[in-house]
């Protein structure tokens, strides 16, 4: 079943949006606030496509949502996690304290 988003103009209060299947849709559509018949303003059509991979995405998060897979190791031939790096939330990545310079300023690269 496919829904979408129509809009109606009540002749005495204003615009609203109804959302319901376009096998039910009909010219005019009862006003939420005085039950006026509203006829349907048309507009543009939403015509926007979806790239592969976000649609894929979106595919696997909903199946995901009923029955999550559970992961217990990393998949062979995935890349293996990248080293801590700064971040603003958590502060600089910890240091080696054998690699770490000796005094209060670390010292300068030496050419």
């Amino acid at each position: 079943m496919t829904v979408a988003t129509y809009i109606f103009r009540c002749p005495d209060c204003s615009v609203f949006e109804v959302i319901q299947p376009m096998s039910s849709l009909t010219p005019t559509h009862p006003c939420p606030n005085c039950a006026a018949e509203s006829p349907r303003v048309f507009t543009a059509p939403h015509l926007a496509t979806t790239p592969a991979g976000l649609h894929r995405a979106v595919g696997a998060a909903d199946a995901s949502a009923e029955s999550p897979q559970v992961v217990r190791s990393i998949p062979d031939g995935a890349p293996r996690p990248r080293s801590p790096r700064w971040n603003p939330m958590t502060g600089a990545a910890p240091v080696n304290a054998a690699r770490r310079s000796r005094g209060r300023y670390p010292s300068l690269p030496r050419s």
